[in-house]
């Protein structure tokens, strides 16, 4: 088969049996999606890992186009849903594949696996590449047909810089959640502010009395 496979990041680390058994392009830039690319390379399936913009409606509609969001579809959908999840208490969440449609995440669901939010981002990360291996090897192996998504719909907002700020008289473990769930180094630390200086957190560890953090110390 062939297979695109979107991935703005450069996160996802397909298998090698993926990789040898396919052919398989990947796109990390917006300008390179083009009509052009698709009509030339006539894919099978079209895999969105880690992507930021809309996709025109001319290509979701005439390529079998595959998007990959981890939260409990259709709760989570929209921005930034590992770092929501873990602010609203979650410990596991799955990795979903949905059909692309002009709604945002609102797709019917191909395939998901179960991941734990344990750990840093990065940590987080691995294992939904892992999961995101797993995914495309069933949907290019087998009959999968997607199913509508059943629930009440609960969306989130992208996190802003401003929700990455500490707030004041939180418990240990709710400091440690917000310095681990951006725990990545293409994202923007957890940080407190003090006068005109900036503390930067990252690398947290926790044990019952005590957390213990990497801190990165500049003038706002």
């Amino acid at each position: 088969m062939k297979l695109i496979v979107c991935d703005l990041k450069g996160w996802v680390d397909l298998n090698s049996n993926l990789s040898k058994k396919h052919d398989i392009k990947f796109i990390n830039k917006r300008d390179d999606l083009t009509s052009n690319l698709l009509e030339t390379f006539k894919p099978d399936y079209v895999f969105f890992a880690h992507w930021n913009w809309m996709v025109e409606e001319s290509i979701h509609q005439n390529y079998k186009c595959i998007v990959f969001h981890t939260s409990p579809l259709p709760y989570g959908r929209g921005g930034s849903p590992i770092q929501n999840l873990i602010l609203k208490g979650f410990k596991t969440t799955p990795v979903c594949a949905i059909k692309m449609i002009d709604e945002l995440d609102a797709g019917p669901i191909y395939s998901k696996k179960e991941i734990s939010l344990d750990g840093s981002l990065e940590q987080i990360f691995t294992r939904i590449s892992i999961s995101i291996n797993e995914i495309i090897f069933d949907i290019v192996n087998k009959s999968i047909e997607p199913q509508e998504q059943i629930g009440k719909v609960y969306k989130f907002k992208r996190l802003k810089d401003e929700d990455n700020k500490i707030p004041a008289s939180i418990e240990l473990d709710q400091i440690y959640d917000r310095v681990r769930m951006l725990d990545h180094p293409s994202y923007p630390s957890a940080y407190i502010k003090y006068g005109d200086i900036k503390l930067e957190l990252s690398d947290a560890e926790l044990s019952d009395s005590e957390l213990v953090v990497k801190c990165k110390i500049t003038k706002c």
